[in-house]
């Protein structure tokens, strides 16, 4: 088994040494969609409120770049694990498939990261903003982590799917860029009864911590957003391994991409 990791962790930073440029451009091109954001912020808020809403807005959008790196990148090398022949290749070697896909982890924690780390010098260097200060940097910990495990359960699902049936996981994955308006929404925005509701919708619970973390949203509901979204990591993380067993199974009997119903 551990020759196995280390063969599919190899595989992994392989790729990502060798495939340098792409690494550079999917940094800058989600640079580039950032500020396209960043600069909303700038054309409605008061300069006096100014970094705060910089500081909000920034994190906000770092924590959907998570969600959006690891669907991309898990769920859309499914495809290319696909058509090179290697869902068979690991078949035949008594592998399950799924476990080279989730080694994708290490592609997307690495570029989710970077693209962190560099825009956020970058723009508090435009901006003459600081935004990389955290006041609370071990509930910014917790929520990148929850936010991580979501975003790739998320992945590995639409993964499973995609193999299953003949739906293209892009179509899949659309659902992630809608979520970032429901992101960037302050919970003391929203009256009383419906904060809980919101925070139960995915994603939405470890971004509000973040929010926290950093100081731009009062604390109060800290300990429901994580109850929520431990609740929500785990059973997300169920529903992805159920998926994955199911559809494996189903590619033992059928093949890749057979059409039939679940």
């Amino acid at each position: 088994m551990w020759v196995k990791v280390k063969a599919i962790i190899w595989l992994h930073t392989l790729r990502l040494w060798r495939y340098g440029m792409s690494f550079i451009n999917m940094v800058l091109s989600q640079m580039l969609w950032i500020l396209l954001f960043i600069m909303g912020v700038l054309l409605f808020v008061p300069p006096e409120h100014l970094t705060v809403a910089l500081r909000m807005a920034y994190w906000t959008i770092a924590a959907w770049s998570i969600i959006s790196s690891f669907s991309s990148l898990v769920g859309g090398w499914t495809s290319f694990f696909i058509l090179m022949g290697m869902v068979e290749e690991h078949l035949l070697r008594n592998t399950s498939p799924f476990t080279t896909i989730i080694g994708r982890v290490l592609t997307g924690t690495t570029v989710s990261f970077a693209i962190i780390i560099v825009m956020g010098y970058a723009f508090s260097w435009i901006f003459g903003r600081v935004l990389m200060t955290v006041e609370q940097p071990a509930l910014m910990l917790l929520a990148f982590l929850l936010l991580i495990v979501e975003s790739l359960s998320y992945a590995l699902s639409i993964s499973a799917t995609s193999m299953r049936t003949s739906i293209s996981e892009q179509f899949l994955e659309i659902l992630n860029f809608g979520i970032i308006g429901l992101l960037i929404v302050p919970v003391s925005a929203l009256p009383g009864y419906a904060r809980l509701i919101y925070l139960t919708i995915p994603y939405v619970g470890p971004t509000y911590m973040v929010k926290v973390a950093i100081g731009s949203e009062s604390p109060v509901l800290v300990k429901w957003a994580t109850s929520i979204s431990l609740i929500e990591a785990v059973l997300m993380v169920l529903i992805a391994l159920r998926l994955m067993k199911s559809v494996e199974d189903h590619v033992r009997r059928n093949g890749v991409r057979a059409v039939g119903f679940w």
